[in-house]
């Protein structure tokens, strides 16, 4: 996913650096009391070889708007306080940034983390739960998301994204259970770094973007990827009654869909049609909680997944 800062494209997760005068200028414009994130950043011995470059950078609440043009929403949507961020540089040159995100608790600081993570990623044992992916290191712990970007893939840069992460992560407290949501996917099979965690439209339209708003009056999801090849979703809705109001719009928006084939109904709240890639999508209501499975035809594992969910309840 990419988004537009004032520097230009990047990726989410991968900081922009600013000019200092600008910096000095948005520091001006930061509210109040997000300087308690001062705490966690390197200082002296702890630092190491790395010195910091600059003064750092603080935005808090629709100040993030400021920073990330065009991805802020997302961390809104999981729920973001106030971010820190602070560029470093060793004595040979090489540069390092650091963004430790201060999120509103530790299932949104988990679910962005899940968000950013990638499938190519290496896990670290950093925080709750870390992983480091060519140029960059995201980790999760408590409230906060803590990512760290280099400049390439040197053994300069990922020996300083290791020691920046392992000594920012030393000094954050707190309970970092992952969310309970996500022990309904069925375990057998599945991929854990695929697993994703969403509370909102833009989580699952980045996991699926091929069925609209009807779907989203859940109040989280999760998806995991399995051995397989398929894919499953399960969307929680506030109570059963709110998910049997809401079926029938995701029903006919699948089964009129131009670009869908083979719309067949089944049993209860559940139908079977395959999308506009021409993957098999499967789904099935289970009191207030949606299953959506993926998968190539002819549905054999949505069957199997769905039943493993059920007898697991």
């Amino acid at each position: 996913m990419e988004m537009e800062t004032r520097s230009g494209i990047l990726r989410i997760g991968r900081p922009i650096i600013v000019s200092l005068a600008f910096s000095l200028f948005l520091m001006g414009q930061s509210s109040p009391g997000v300087s308690g994130l001062l705490s966690y950043l390197l200082s002296g011995q702890e630092a190491g070889e790395w010195k910091t470059d600059g003064p750092p950078q603080e935005f808090k609440g629709e100040d993030l708007y400021l920073y990330i043009d065009g991805g802020a929403e997302i961390y809104r949507e999981y729920g973001f306080a106030e971010v820190l961020v602070q560029e470093y540089k060793d004595r040979e040159g090489t540069r390092l940034s650091l963004e430790i995100f201060r999120m509103t608790s530790p299932e949104s600081a988990y679910g962005m983390y899940t968000f950013k993570r990638s499938p190519r990623g290496a896990p670290v044992s950093i925080g709750a739960e870390g992983q480091l992916d060519g140029y960059y290191l995201n980790f999760w712990q408590g409230d906060f998301l803590a990512t760290i970007t280099g400049q390439d893939e040197s053994p300069a840069t990922r020996r300083g994204l290791l020691e920046i992460a392992r000594a920012v992560a030393g000094k954050i407290r707190g309970p970092s259970a992952a969310a309970l949501f996500v022990s309904e996917l069925p375990q057998s099979g599945l991929i854990k770094t695929s697993v994703r965690y969403f509370k909102g439209y833009l989580g699952f339209m980045n996991n699926y973007p091929f069925l609209g708003h009807e779907a989203f009056g859940f109040q989280e999801g999760v998806r995991g990827d399995y051995s397989s090849g398929a894919a499953l979703f399960i969307l929680r809705y506030p109570n059963e009654e709110s998910l049997q109001q809401g079926f029938p719009a995701v029903e006919n928006a699948l089964k009129n869909d131009p670009k869908s084939r083979g719309f067949k109904s089944g049993k209860g709240l559940s139908f079977q049609v395959n999308d506009n890639r021409g993957k098999l999508l499967s789904l099935l209501a289970v009191r207030n909680l949606l299953l959506l499975c993926i998968e190539d035809a002819p549905g054999k594992e949505a069957s199997r997944l769905f039943e493993k969910f059920v007898k697991n309840q």
